[in-house]
């Protein structure tokens, strides 16, 4: 079956999410273990993990979305 726009959605947000994350954690590492400055301030760490946090629930609920419309055209019934 072909992907939906729901689908190629949720995959990007969930792709997006995880670069966002990935730059969170890399700021934490920097600033942790490695004793470096970090580049990011304190409210540049909440905003960046919020914005990943936003991303990952839009992609959920998009992936979801998705597979409820494409099992609802194949008649199988909702668990």
């Amino acid at each position: 079956m072909p992907p939906t726009p729901g689908d190629k959605f949720g995959s990007a947000a969930l792709g997006l999410s995880l670069l966002v994350f990935g730059v969170f954690f890399a700021n934490v590492v920097i600033g942790g273990p490695l004793r470096m400055k970090p580049w990011l301030s304190d409210v540049g760490e909440m905003l960046t993990l919020f914005a990943a946090v936003v991303l990952f629930v839009a992609g959920t609920l998009a992936r979801e979305a998705a597979v409820r419309r494409r099992d609802a055209g194949s008649g199988t019934p909702d668990p």
